[in-house]
Order: C-alpha cells, then structure tokens, then sequence
C-alpha cells in the first residue's frame, strides 16, 4: 500500500513539475515574440517641433483652434485613469465642441510589451483609423498590471478577436506578427524623445508641453 502510495506521489510531482515546464515554456516564447525598436528597419528623420501630424490618429475638426497631442504608453496606470475618468469629458467639453483637435502620438517606455501594444494600435489605426479610439480605450479598461508583461501577442489577439468588430481580424492578425507597423511606432518614440517628453500622460498644447492637470487650463486660457 506504502508502495502504491509513493508512486502516485512521484507521479503527481511529475505531473505539476511538466505542467510548470509547460507554462514556462509558453511564457518563454510570448516573450520572443515581442518586438524591439532596434528591429524596425527604415529611415526616420525627426527634429524638434516636428510631431508628423499627418500620419497620426486623431479626432475632432481639422479647423479647430488648438491642437492637442497625448503621448500615452498603454501600460501606463496614469494613462488609464486620464482616459477612463477625464478624457469623456475631455471629449464632450472641447472636442466634440470644435474648439480642440486631438491627436495621439504613442511613446511606449514602460516594458517590452508597451511596444506591442503601440505595435497593435498601429495596425488598427492603419486598417481603420475609426476603429482607433475604440482600441484605445478598451485596452486600457483590460490594462494588467504595470511591472506585468502583460500586453504580449497571444493576449492582444485574443483582445483584438472579442472586443474589436470594426477591423478584419485575419488582417490584423498577420500585420501584428510580422510587426508590420513597428516603424511608425519606432518613429513615435523618436517624435516623443526629441521633443523632450519624459513620462505619461504628457500633453502638447499648441506647441507648449502641459501636464494633465494644466490641460484644461491651458486650453481655457487660449480660448480667452
């Protein structure tokens, strides 16, 4: 019985010591997959004051007064709660109003995985630039934890698959693997770096860098 006994206890460690190789080995290999800067390959010319408004995601009247740019890192705990609390009434109050035109520049400093996720927001900007804004916020509501490497390929496809309608999943899929769009992510970082942006949520007011907290100010005071 003692016998029977030990051998289904060797069987039950190797069972959980495969099991945890099994796990380990599938962490190992998302976090191969995630892209770094250093692999885009292609020419960037960026100085300063030059955000290259024209190829970046934005909402609002093009004729607006004042222009708004966000630096965000999906990762980023601030950058959530700005966008889940603040950036609605943002929103109603001055762009929807006409009065700010809001662009959003990606600035993925936090972790490897902020880079695939400034990777995936690319790849749906650039198949539906309206499908953008959804992307954004949906995955800062599914935001994990900050020193987590969370936003990997296997989680953003599963993502992208349940929440977001107005794309083609298939396309998406293959553009986020062979990390189609790391370039224009790449060169968001160069945009934010020249421009002296150190953290986020960080603002670009007209040319003028504010915090969060200043924004609404900001902008108050230029409509004076």
């Amino acid at each position: 019985m003692k016998k029977k006994v030990a051998i289904l206890g060797v069987l039950f460690f190797l069972t959980i010591c495969s099991i945890l190789l099994i796990l380990i080995n599938d962490k190992e290999s998302e976090l191969e997959k995630l892209p770094a800067l250093m692999d885009a390959s292609g020419k960037i010319n960026i100085t300063v004051g030059d955000f290259q408004l024209s190829t970046q995601p934005y909402i609002g009247d093009t004729n607006a007064p004042i222009k708004v740019i966000e630096f965000a890192d999906f990762k980023c705990p601030a950058c959530k709660q700005w966008e889940l609390s603040s950036f609605p009434k943002f929103k109603q109050k001055f762009i929807d109003s006409g009065k700010v035109q809001f662009y959003f520049i990606n600035f993925p400093f936090l972790g490897p995985d902020s880079i695939e996720a400034a990777v995936a927001a690319e790849t749906v900007y650039n198949q539906n630039p309206e499908a953008f804004w959804d992307f954004k916020t949906k995955l800062y509501q599914s935001q994990g934890k900050e020193k987590t490497i969370w936003a990997t390929e296997k989680f953003i496809l599963k993502f992208a698959r349940n929440n977001i309608d107005a794309i083609d999943f298939d396309l998406f899929k293959k553009d986020l693997k062979d990390h189609n769009y790391l370039l224009n992510v790449k060169k968001d970082f160069k945009i934010s770096a020249a421009n002296g942006i150190y953290g986020t949520p960080s603002f670009i007011v007209n040319g003028t860098r504010v915090d969060s907290s200043e924004l609404e100010n900001k902008i108050l005071s230029l409509l004076e």
